[in-house]
């Protein structure tokens, strides 16, 4: 009995060692499973092998800006661009329109707004500020030809909120003509002398055509002149053989039918100040029996000469200052290079006008007693458009239609010289 009794507890002791020692051995060779720990069910064929972690979830800030990015304003255009062709210059067809169409094909709202405009002879409105997807809004483009001759190209900027078109240029582009037209606005001599003799060479374009699209017969029949004792005009027939390559670019010169070439002589004798003369010539167009040359010009004497970054001092004789911001302005200088023996101070050189009366110049003169050494006065104009400057357009053609900055050189106002500078700008928003 005592045998039994020690066989069994043997057995028993044995039977819990094996069993501990299977579990130790096990215990070392099985990696640690979080799984187990947190589920419970797992069952016992899978312990020991990896099992696959849950695909985390995205944040909320994540997913929102992932769903913000998919929505987003997209601009979709088929037309950026409007050609009127050309277009006979008179008051009923002066003025023209065309829409074009901005549509969101995109998943937000699209936001439109004014990004601003080329030139005062245009403007543009917009039907809607807000535009929901699959929406479509109207960009309605007028312009006003009334002061524009020959090739017409102005655009249009409007602002979008689509990340890859921030912006959208339209324009729009045609010809102005008359049946008959000189190649430039107004023929200019500037800064000449009394006893000098200087010409200005110019060319007259016809379109007009026959019925059957050939081109009209047109011929020069005369020439009327003011001022014979001081002016000559010369025009003879040219071929459109003779235009250049780069003409014929030109979308006025590629409609051409007629070309004349023109010559304005200003003959020695004139005198000092500024001029504007009206040469009429006449044709054998029924549509156009006559057409106005204008010439301008400034007999100013040799003893001044202008210069400057933005002075024209070889063709227009204007100072161009072209498109000036209203919210910056624009400043330059020219420079009075004087060789009267006049000794030159407030008194004696000043600004006697200018157009428009908001163009501010100050002048800055020469020591008096480094005049005095000096044959060669020089007087220095600083010119600005201030900014907040109203918005206005002085670029012309015609003399009247520019800004103007007129000098006075003497001691008695009454017997002074004048010196006149065209001014050529515009100011925008």
């Amino acid at each position: 009995m005592r045998i039994f009794l020690t066989t069994v507890v043997v057995g028993i002791l044995l039977g819990f060692g094996v069993g501990y020692g299977i579990g130790e051995i096990q215990s070392r060779q099985m990696a640690w499973n979080p799984s187990l720990e947190i589920n419970k069910g797992v069952e016992l064929s899978k312990v020991g092998k990896e099992a696959p972690e849950p695909a985390a979830e995205p944040s909320s800030e994540k997913s929102a800006a992932a769903k913000a990015q998919r929505k987003q304003p997209r601009v979709k255009i088929d037309e950026t661009e409007f050609d009127f062709g050309i277009v006979e210059k008179n008051p009923s067809n002066e003025r023209g329109e065309h829409p074009f169409y901005i549509e969101n094909v995109g998943t937000a709202d699209m936001t439109l707004a004014d990004g601003g405009k080329g030139c005062f002879c245009t403007e543009f409105t917009i039907s809607k500020s807000t535009i929901k997807p699959g929406e479509k809004a109207t960009v309605l483009f007028k312009w006003d030809g009334a002061r524009s001759g020959g090739v017409f190209n102005q655009g249009i900027r409007v602002l979008t909120n689509d990340p890859d078109r921030k912006e959208v240029v339209f324009a729009v582009r045609g010809l102005y003509t008359s049946p008959i037209v000189c190649d430039v606005g107004e023929i200019t001599f500037h800064n000449v002398t009394p006893n000098q003799e200087s010409s200005r060479a110019f060319r007259i374009m016809g379109f007009e055509k026959n019925e059957d699209g050939t081109p009209y017969p047109l011929e020069i029949s005369g020439i009327e002149i003011p001022d014979p004792e001081h002016f000559e005009v010369t025009i003879n027939k040219d071929s459109i053989d003779n235009l250049t390559d780069a003409d014929r670019q030109s979308k006025l010169y590629s409609q051409t039918q007629n070309l004349f070439q023109g010559l304005v002589v200003l003959k020695p004798g004139m005198r000092q100040g500024s001029f504007k003369e009206e040469i009429r010539v006449k044709t054998n167009s029924p549509k156009t029996p006559y057409f106005d040359l204008h010439v301008v010009g400034q007999v100013s004497g040799s003893s001044v000469k202008i210069t400057g970054a933005l002075f024209d001092d070889k063709e227009s004789g204007q100072l161009r200052l072209n498109e000036v911001s209203a919210a910056t302005g624009k400043k330059t200088s020219v420079r009075l290079t004087i060789t009267d023996p006049l000794i030159c101070n407030e008194k004696t050189v000043r600004v006697k006008s200018v157009r428009p009366d908001w163009i501010d110049v100050k002048l800055t003169y020469p020591p008096e007693e480094l005049q005095k050494s000096s044959p060669i006065r020089l007087v220095t104009a600083e010119i600005e458009v201030p900014a907040g400057s109203p918005q206005g357009n002085f670029m012309g053609p015609k003399k009247e239609e520019l800004g103007e900055i007129v000098f006075s050189m003497g001691e008695k106002e009454e017997s002074s010289q004048e010196i006149v500078i065209p001014v050529r700008f515009a100011v925008t928003p």
